[in-house]
């Protein structure tokens, strides 16, 4: 598994304003973060701390499985999730972030094998 590296997220953010959170893991159909998930939790928190009070949207992705209505409500309850992580057990600035949501509407690969859907299940950070 690829986990976040606070260097390579900020490359991304500075190059392209946005930047995925690989690593992060939830239970399955679920917002539910999974202790697998800290050390890209540390990693992010890293990053926003160097970035000294930039606002940034947490968004949340899902593949297309399921309907249009779910997919839209766990991709905003798992932006949320890792937004109050990083706020709560980090001391991120709670103003720095805001979570949304996108659902399965910007797929990055294919939703007709198991390896797309996979991937189009992220979460990201694009810059406001």
């Amino acid at each position: 598994m690829v986990v976040a590296n606070a260097e390579e997220m900020g490359t991304d953010i500075d190059e392209l304003g946005r930047t995925v959170l690989d690593g992060l893991q939830f239970e399955h159909d679920s917002a539910t973060l999974m202790a697998e998930s800290k050390p890209a939790l540390d990693e992010i928190a890293k990053l926003l701390k160097s970035l000294d009070g930039k606002g940034f949207y947490v968004v949340g992705h899902t593949d297309s499985s399921g309907t249009h209505a779910y997919n839209m409500k766990l991709s905003a309850d798992r932006a949320t999730a890792v937004r109050a992580a990083l706020v709560k057990d980090y001391g991120v600035a709670s103003k720095c972030l805001e979570a949304a949501r996108i659902g399965p509407l910007t797929p990055v690969f294919t939703n007709s094998s198991q390896g797309g859907r996979a991937r189009n299940r992220r979460v990201e950070l694009v810059e406001r």
